[in-house]
Order: structure tokens, then C-alpha cells, then sequence
């Protein structure tokens, strides 16, 4: 927890189930901090925590904007990109995993 602190994290984060039964981390594992570093403009360090967090930083605040200028989306677009976000960040933990399973070391 005193790392999360050094971050700039708030406490009180949950941690990963996962992680914590299986020592695997989770697809989703350290998105929340590449997404407070690039909410802090950290662009290199967000990446190092989790490459999908500027990613989807970015698609929210399109998204939002669209939303706000009148845009509508109707549900078939939204499953569409949803699932392919999904699969974009399997493949990405997947890569993941292989890295540290030989030698990588987790960030952070």
C-alpha cells in the first residue's frame, strides 16, 4: 500500500482477487494507475503501468464529447467496439504474461 501512496493513488484500492490467490495478475491489473498517470499527463509512465489506460482515456473522453455535441449511437456500434476492446486487451495480457514469465519484472 505505501507504493500505491508514492504514486499519487488514494487508499482504499481494492486489490486484485486474482493476483491475490494466484500471484497471476488480472487482464485489468494496474489499468487504474495508467489511467490516473494519464489523467496526470504521465504518458510514459501510463504506458509502463498498463498500455490500454491512454487508450481508453482517450475513447472516454471521445465519447463523451460526441455524446455532448448531439452524437447517438445506437447499441450495435457500442457491443461492437466493446468486444473489440475486450479482445485487444486478452491478447494484451496474454502478451503480458508470456513477458513475465520470462523475466519481465511486474511494474512498479
Amino acid at each position: 500500500m505505501a507504493g500505491a501512496v508514492r504514486q499519487g493513488l488514494p487508499l482504499g484500492l481494492w486489490r486484485c482477487p486474482l493476483r491475490q490467490l494466484t500471484g497471476i495478475p488480472c487482464p485489468t491489473c494496474f489499468l487504474t494507475r495508467s489511467v490516473l498517470a494519464t489523467l496526470r499527463g504521465d504518458w510514459a509512465q501510463a504506458v509502463t503501468w498498463h498500455a490500454l489506460g491512454p487508450v481508453l482515456v482517450v475513447l472516454a473522453l471521445g465519447l463523451g464529447v460526441w455524446t455532448l455535441l448531439g452524437g447517438r449511437t445506437s447499441g450495435r456500434p457500442l457491443m461492437l467496439g466493446g468486444c473489440g476492446v475486450a479482445l485487444l486487451g486478452l491478447a494484451y495480457w496474454l502478451w503480458r504474461l508470456w513477458g513475465w514469465g520470462h523475466g519481465v519484472p511486474l511494474p512498479g
